[in-house]
């Protein structure tokens, strides 16, 4: 089956069925299976902002490919189907995610959504998809909404960042350890992700001698964030923690950098983009920055001997002409790609109920990209697949890591 990647429709195609854009039939169930899945094939799709994201459908569909021209994935069910993956370009526009999804649903007839990006897309189609009974596996958000309303939205599991609980949790440790008496400055996002954070921080400085002295928070249509950082600046803080995204991270090393403001810096897990969030705002300026990552930075040669990341490397190289094996995106969408493979590989049933309980039941799951120590580990009650990761810190030109912490189920 010809790989299917759509990005960019025309306002045509996005009033009319796309499967007719796309030039052939929707997947039928066949007896007791879902729509989206036949004894050959399974349909996946997915939403993203094609700008930033679209390395990852590129390498994920890439991957998928190769794995057809062999015969497709080995099931648990005894089948061999191959992956039919549909990737639409909202923009980064919930508003487009919802018209995606929807057509995904009701005119492709996916079998689930995989890897949608981004907290505000998510849960812009969350209740949707609960009301259609469609698995979204591995979203790429750690917002703790997810968590709090699991009971109302059991359509969701392995979701590829850790729950912000956790993350702010452990960042919170480092601080109380290296920084007892800390005064920090907190910049957030206004969203679920960014107010989360803020909360959960909060809590888990209460009682300690380190206190927040300073908060500013941003839109995610601001232009700039550069007055917050002022202010940040003049409070007094002594520690940085940063819970902005993307190029917003970007604009904050500048002008931390160009205020000659050196607090302790910690960024969030899912901004650490060597070549699209540090690179831009010079690498001097990134330069002590800690996070946490659960996948090796594929921007840099240090763990080039890896067995995995020789074949990230010659994966890329296999696909030179739409994938660069420096680009961390591309990566991200890789490893992402693996995982549900290795929940196929063991799904034993052709009902979306049954992918669910794979994704829901993957246990010591490695990827050509973890990072020795972290596995990918799932429950029912839990819906992040990130349950360990290696605290980072960025010196000269590259990331670092330290001993992985792994999530304490009473957390």
């Amino acid at each position: 089956m010809k790989r299917i990647l759509a990005v960019g429709l025309t306002a045509l195609c996005a009033t009319a069925s796309l499967s007719a854009c796309s030039g052939r039939d929707t997947a039928t169930a066949a007896g007791d299976c879902d729509p989206g899945i036949t004894d050959t094939e399974i349909h996946f799709g997915t939403s993203l902002v094609q700008s930033i994201a679209g390395p990852q459908a590129t390498a994920a569909s890439a991957l998928f490919d190769e794995l057809n021209a062999t015969g497709g994935v080995a099931m648990g069910d005894g089948k061999s189907r191959k992956i039919v993956y549909t990737a639409l370009d909202d923009g980064y526009d919930p508003a487009r995610t919802v018209g995606n999804v929807r057509s995904l649903v009701e005119q492709q007839q996916v079998f689930a959504i995989q890897n949608l990006i981004g907290t505000a897309s998510t849960l812009a189609v969350v209740d949707y998809l609960a009301q259609k009974n469609v698995p979204l596996v591995f979203p790429m958000t750690g917002t703790d909404e997810l968590l709090a309303t699991l009971d109302k939205r059991p359509v969701v599991a392995g979701a590829v960042n850790p729950q912000t609980g956790w993350e702010v949790a452990e960042r919170a440790e480092q601080i109380l350890r290296d920084h007892p008496q800390a005064k920090v400055g907190v910049l957030y996002p206004n969203d679920s992700m960014g107010n989360g954070s803020l909360a959960a921080l909060t809590s888990a400085l209460d009682g300690s001698g380190a206190r927040i002295v300073a908060q500013q928070s941003y839109e995610q249509t601001t232009p700039s964030v550069d007055s917050q950082v002022v202010n940040l600046a003049n409070s007094g803080a002594d520690v940085f923690v940063n819970f902005a995204t993307a190029s917003f991270v970007t604009q904050t090393l500048k002008k931390t950098h160009e205020l000659s403001w050196k607090p302790e810096t910690y960024i969030y897990s899912g901004a650490t983009d060597t070549n699209f969030v540090l690179a831009p705002a010079g690498l001097d300026a990134a330069e002590d920055v800690h996070s946490f990552s659960w996948i090796y930075d594929a921007s840099s040669t240090d763990h080039d001997q890896r067995p995995g990341m020789r074949n990230w490397r010659a994966f890329a190289e296999r696909h030179a002409d739409a994938i660069k094996s420096t680009d961390t995106i591309a990566a991200t969408g890789y490893n992402t790609a693996q995982l549900l493979v290795a929940a196929l590989e063991q799904m034993k049933g052709c009902t979306r109920a049954d992918l669910l309980d794979s994704v829901q039941n993957l246990h010591g799951v490695t990827t050509d990209l973890s990072i020795d120590g972290v596995t990918f580990d799932t429950s029912a009650d839990y819906p992040y697949a990130i349950t360990s990761m290696a605290p980072m810190t960025f010196r000269d030109g590259s990331w670092h890591y330290d001993a992985v912490v792994t999530r304490s189920t009473d957390r």
